[in-house]
């Protein structure tokens, strides 16, 4: 009978504690899809990669860096368009706000649209994990977070001769 009064009393310390955790979870309004891919124009003076648009979160300094994002609003299934955002950008700590552009990528028969924008790493950004946040606002004042995770490596040194 302890047992049984125990386990209860456990029970009800954890729901206690767990119920204000769990209302404090805000409520979804923007969906976000984000990545990254390298872009084809990197600095002067920096190698492009072999293959332009490729895919990936880690970047060299100098290399172009293409911010891609492709949303939905929550409650209605609208996707995110000039028609009904009012504002979006990405922000890289230590850079000013990037907007992003809507438009139709890739080649005239097989076209999608989706928002962009392009972001040169300077020479002297520091090295190692930084988090760009991605942030969306729609016409009716619905918000879209989304925290993305990239990897700033050094520019391969150059061979002396």
């Amino acid at each position: 009978m302890r047992r049984l009064l125990l386990l209860a009393g456990i029970v009800a310390l954890l729901g206690a504690v767990a119920a204000p955790a769990l209302a404090q979870v805000p409520k979804l309004n923007v969906f976000l899809y984000v990545d990254t891919v390298n872009g084809t124009r990197p600095a002067a003076g920096t190698k492009p990669r072999p293959i332009g648009c490729t895919q990936s979160n880690t970047f060299k300094r100098g290399e172009q860096v293409v911010f891609r994002i492709w949303g939905s609003v929550a409650d209605t299934g609208s996707i995110l368009s000039t028609e009904n955002v009012k504002y979006a950008y990405v922000k890289v700590p230590g850079q000013a706000n990037m907007k992003l552009s809507w438009g139709a990528h890739g080649a005239t028969t097989n076209r999608v649209w989706f928002w962009t924008t392009p972001w040169i790493v300077p020479s002297d950004y520091p090295l190692g994990a930084v988090t760009a946040r991605i942030v969306f606002k729609t016409e009716d004042n619905k918000f879209g977070n989304y925290d993305y995770d990239m990897t700033i490596v050094p520019n391969a040194a150059k061979k002396k001769r």
